[in-house]
């Protein structure tokens, strides 16, 4: 009842907070305690709280009716991934020749047969991994991006809903703030490891359940709010020198990328867009309903995990490539849906696009708006995807 539980809560709230300070002073030491926000021993804390309540969540998705199918014609179908693919070979050329230092189509032809001018040589170098590196991060978010909101049924949700972004930024920044001057390799390894990490807890979690999409969202909400403390943690107790590049890192940044930096991701997008293609049925029957896929004798909980295991793998590449760049596997898959449909074999080709173009897009605006100095390409997308992100709550609440 209101008039018992709205003091109580207050109660709580100050008895929460307060046991907070107090547990971080007599656990951490004095000169150290002063330093540490006592918000993230309180976000750990509620973190924990969600997965716990996620565990007891009884699941309510199979009440839920299937959401109506908009279904438009081939043609508009085939304009729409015409004009998409044009415009992301304008970005891709707009990147390759802008910048620090702007370029023309002949000295590129003349770099790729090996003619070019040391200076030519130099920023193409340079130039053209970071831009492979933002192409594949942003196809390889985006068909992520697909799969968690096939999976959840749920239009908000993105891989950083599972924890996946989370944890690869913490076991990236646990390794840029301990390790002297790790080689791009070794931050791309650590952030894999983290991703990995989280990714089984969640999973292991959620699986006594048949991954229920309420308790799946839940668990990584809880465990993407424990990372996001405890990054900031680590970032706090650092030295400042090290500061400095766990933020740049976590901003999204594809500065020093390297061709073989990007291979890994190539790879995973390869096997992801085949996966994919292959499972298109499976993915319009999972993102239906919960009943359909069983009275058709699909073994959901199966597919679920094999689909989830997939984002999480494309997911963790694209952020040990590029960075934590928010939001693209939330935009990309929603707009494409909103352009050509819910069918799977429309959406994934046009969410690769969307999600390709935007990420190249926000690393080119990046290096060229207040240039010579450069901004992340994941501030860039927070820009754009924070925006989309409030219409898509007013649209849902409509």
């Amino acid at each position: 009842r209101s008039r018992v539980s709205l003091p109580v809560t207050g109660l709580v709230g100050a008895a929460l907070v307060l046991g907070s300070d107090v547990l971080l002073r007599a656990v951490v030491p004095a000169d150290t305690a002063v330093e540490v926000p006592t918000g993230v021993v309180t976000t750990v804390v509620g973190g924990v709280f969600l997965v716990v309540m996620a565990l007891r969540l009884r699941d309510t998705a199979s009440a839920e009716a299937p959401d109506r199918l908009r279904i438009p014609g081939r043609t508009a179908f085939l304009v729409t991934v015409a004009v998409l693919a044009v415009v992301l070979v304008g970005v891709l050329f707009a990147a390759v020749l802008l910048g620090d230092s702007k370029l023309l189509l002949g000295d590129v032809m003349n770099w790729a047969q090996g003619r070019s001018g040391r200076v030519v040589t130099f920023v193409l170098d340079t130039r053209v991994p970071r831009v492979s590196a933002a192409l594949l991060a942003g196809g390889a978010l985006a068909l992520s991006g697909t799969l968690v909101q096939a999976v959840t049924r749920n239009p908000l949700a993105e891989p950083g809903v599972l924890g996946v972004s989370g944890g690869a930024g913490l076991g990236a920044v646990l390794l840029v703030t301990t390790v002297q001057s790790p080689g791009s390799w070794e931050i791309a390894g650590a952030a894999f490891g983290g991703a990995a990490v989280t990714a089984t807890f969640v999973f292991g979690l959620a699986a006594r359940g048949g991954f229920q999409q309420n308790r799946l969202v839940l668990l990584g909400v809880g465990v993407s709010a424990a990372a996001a403390a405890l990054i900031s943690l680590v970032i706090v107790l650092s030295d400042p020198f090290d500061t400095t590049k766990a933020l740049t890192w976590l901003s999204g940044s594809t500065y020093g990328r390297n061709m073989p930096d990007v291979v890994p991701v190539a790879v995973v997008l390869a096997v992801g867009i085949v996966l994919a293609v292959v499972r298109r049925r499976e993915l319009d029957l999972v993102a239906l309903d919960e009943d359909t896929p069983r009275l058709l004798g699909m073994g959901l909980p199966r597919a679920r995990l094999g689909l989830l295991v997939m984002a999480v793998l494309l997911a963790a590449t694209a952020v040990a490539a590029a960075g934590t760049i928010a939001f693209v596997g939330l935009v990309a898959p929603h707009a494409a849906r909103a352009l050509v449909g819910r069918r799977h074999v429309r959406v994934v080709p046009v969410a690769l696009l969307l999600g390709a173009a935007l990420v190249c897009l926000a690393d080119l605006a990046g290096r060229t708006v207040i240039a010579p100095a450069q901004l992340g390409a994941g501030l860039m997308t927070a820009v754009i995807g924070a925006p989309y992100f409030l219409y898509l709550l007013v649209r849902t609440r409509r």
